[in-house]
């Protein structure tokens, strides 16, 4: 297949998932857009995935629109949870994950686009320390599913610097 035919046939999948997913919406009684739109997010973030993962032989250029499809899905994820438990206070410290999308995506772009490991390792930490930052704030003024979750970001945090400790020592300046 060549690389106009996979373009047309990934946007094609794409306005077919979308007919489907409006359908769903008016055919099933009690089902919403009102409750479900955060799925608008998941669509555009799987715009932003198709290319690179289409695309192969142009994959090292298309691979930053990682960057972007992670930040669409951490939003996607923050209003899903947002909407599903009416916990919209929860935004006054849910979007400390956004960074942690950049983070996601830099480490997906990173290793789809063969960029150098220190790449794809800073991306991870942006992720592990915007988790550690929304798991303490979850901690402190989250419901009561935030206030279980934050202390589990928090000690999992800690268990990976204290593992990074052990596994790669600290360098001398």
């Amino acid at each position: 297949m060549n690389t106009t035919n996979r373009g047309t046939s990934a946007v094609a999948l794409i306005l077919i998932g979308l007919g489907v997913l409006f359908l769903i919406f008016n055919l099933v009684p009690g089902l919403s857009l009102g409750r479900t739109w955060p799925v608008i997010f998941f669509v555009l973030a799987a715009g932003f995935y198709l290319p690179p993962i289409v695309w192969a032989e142009s994959r090292q250029g298309l691979s930053a629109l990682f960057i972007p499809g992670s930040v669409m899905l951490t939003l996607g994820l923050i209003f899903l949870y947002n909407t599903l438990t009416g916990d919209w206070g929860s935004w006054a410290y849910a979007w400390t994950l956004i960074p942690g999308g950049v983070g996601l995506g830099l480490a997906l772009a990173a290793r789809f686009g063969q960029w150098e490991r220190r790449v794809v390792a800073t991306g991870l930490w942006i992720m592990v320390g915007s988790l550690v930052v929304f798991g303490f704030f979850g901690m402190l003024f989250g419901g009561a599913l935030l206030r279980w979750l934050g202390p589990a970001l928090l000690i999992a945090g800690g268990a990976l610097l204290l593992l990074r400790s052990f596994v790669r020592p600290a360098r001398s300046i």
